[in-house]
């Protein structure tokens, strides 16, 4: 759904990052992602130099890409999140005499 407050070419560039997912080892190729998503390579090119630009993907030196391991890291943040949560929750419902 595009409305006044979305961009189609930032969302295509969201699509672009989320496909790189699971390539984080061996990367993908410029050509690759762009028929799976149904751009040229152009297109392709331009998002994938623009997450590069802000620290989301990265070039290999064989020219295929993955996220960026800073991107990685930051994901950690969220687990982290999650299982502080996790023993809180833990913890009171030991204090309360519930059994997990």
């Amino acid at each position: 759904m595009t409305d006044k407050y979305t961009s189609s070419a930032q969302q295509r560039g969201y699509k672009t990052m989320k496909a790189l997912f699971g390539h984080e080892v061996n990367g993908i190729t410029n050509n690759e992602l762009a028929k799976q998503l149904g751009t040229t390579d152009a297109t392709t090119f331009k998002d994938l130099k623009n997450l590069e630009q802000a620290g989301l993907a990265e070039q290999l030196p064989d020219d295929k890409w993955r996220i960026s391991p800073s991107l990685g890291r930051e994901s950690f943040k969220i687990i982290n999140a999650l299982d502080t949560a996790n023993r809180k929750l833990t913890e009171t419902a030991s204090r309360y005499g519930i059994a997990n």
